[in-house]
């Protein structure tokens, strides 16, 4: 019988780590390109023009799309992402999770037998591995 975990995010540090470093991947190339695309728009049309005045004439108007065109896919590419990332720590985190506390169980004493989990855990070669070695210590 497969279970369930109901919550993704496990009390786990090696979770939060991996969060925080897939935002921060996701966060600060997202940012540099915001920023790169700016200096871009500055740069370029401040080259291509001599009068000020035809500068902030043609400079707003694009600048104002660029920013709502960041402003809308940047929140929604970063959920995205955020979405995946839980999705995958969740599938390393939670086995790990549960895979420590079998341990400490057969450990203490309270538990005996092969450690049960989910079919698509990415553990689970490393966990079939360890039933393996419980079920020669028999």
């Amino acid at each position: 019988m497969e279970e369930r975990r109901r919550k993704k995010f496990v009390d786990i540090p090696f979770q939060r780590k991996l969060l925080v470093f897939i935002f921060a991947c996701s966060i600060i190339p997202a940012v540099i390109v915001a920023i790169c695309l700016y200096y871009l728009i500055f740069n370029l049309l401040a080259q291509q023009m001599v009068i000020p005045e035809a500068i902030a004439y043609n400079l707003i108007p694009v600048a104002k799309k660029v920013t709502i065109i960041i402003f809308i896919a940047l929140p929604v590419t970063l959920l995205i992402i955020w979405i995946m990332a839980v999705e995958m720590s969740h599938k390393i985190a939670g086995p790990l999770f549960r895979l420590d506390r079998e341990l400490d169980n057969r450990i203490t004493g309270q538990d005996h037998g092969h450690i049960t989990v989910r079919k698509k855990d990415e553990l689970r070669p490393l966990i079939d591995k360890i039933n393996i070695l419980l079920s020669k210590n028999k």
